[in-house]
């Protein structure tokens, strides 16, 4: 029952990009199915090539395979050409967007969709997308996320177990709402751990937070070189999208040598997931 629905909103979710999807598979297979020189026979005596026919009359002369060809990279470009100015995940659909990333770099780099809203994508995935810049834009209604003005001495930074070896470090972003440590794996929980909180458990609001984000990243730059970090966030799509890209996203020029983004359940006592979702 849970796979159906999760096919149903998958499906209705992908409505656009699996009606182009089967464009391009007819495009192919309805010419490998016919005998192109053979049916129009007529039309290649009565015709002779010119540029106003060249793709056309090279279809029909050369074949099935090369008609399914020429007639698959038509109706790329057209599709590309008409996604080009569209957003992947439109958030009025209310479902949760939980894809496989291929399912988000084939929308970005075959379909050509240029945009991505982050509502309703996993955490993880948002990290991975903004990082790996998948899309080119991730628009967010900035409406939705009313600016706070805070400074960053209004943030708990706090350090737990302190001494524990520094090559692997947890980094709790406490932002939407709070993150306990038993909500951790439990094989996580022994780690020299950071707690950034914006949030003390009683406003649930979706703010954006500049300095927030700030903090963030000054004390990810504290951290030493070639670490291995584990990230627990309850952070809004808006301050994700900074976060990740200026905080994580730095690739060669940055001290972490692995990103890893643990997954909460929305469920019970919203337990992190036990393995975590590696973004480098």
């Amino acid at each position: 029952m849970k796979i159906m629905k999760t096919i149903k909103n998958f499906c209705s979710s992908n409505e656009r990009q699996l009606i182009e999807i089967a464009i391009l598979t007819v495009v192919v297979v309805v010419p490998l199915l016919n005998n192109l020189p053979s049916v129009f026979k007529g039309y290649l005596a009565e015709t002779q090539l010119s540029p106003d026919n060249f793709f056309i009359y090279l279809a029909v002369k050369k074949g099935s395979c090369v008609a399914s060809l020429i007639l698959l990279l038509i109706a790329w470009y057209y599709i590309r050409k008409a996604n080009s100015d569209d957003e992947f995940i439109m958030n009025q659909q209310y479902v949760y967007h939980n894809y496989p990333y291929w399912w988000y770099c084939f929308c970005a780099k075959i379909l050509n969709i240029e945009k991505c809203n982050l509502i309703l994508v996993p955490i993880f995935m948002q990290f991975k997308l903004v990082i790996r810049s998948t899309f080119k834009e991730y628009p967010l209604n900035e409406e939705d996320y009313p600016t706070i003005t805070e400074q960053e001495s209004d943030f708990k930074v706090t350090v737990c177990n302190a001494d524990m070896q520094k090559d692997e470090i947890n980094i709790i972003l406490e932002d939407t709402y709070t993150i306990s440590k038993r909500q951790l794996p439990s094989r996580k929980q022994s780690l020299r751990t950071i707690k950034i909180s914006r949030n003390d458990g009683i406003d649930v609001g979706r703010h954006f937070s500049q300095a927030y984000i700030d903090t963030v990243i000054n004390q990810i730059r504290k951290l030493g070189q070639n670490i291995t970090v584990n990230v627990f966030s309850t952070t809004n799509p808006l301050n994700t999208m900074h976060i990740a890209r200026r905080a994580f996203g730095l690739g060669n020029r940055g001290n972490i040598n692995h990103l890893y983004v643990f997954q909460q359940s929305n469920e019970g006592d919203r337990l992190f997931e036990k393995e975590g979702h590696k973004i480098y």
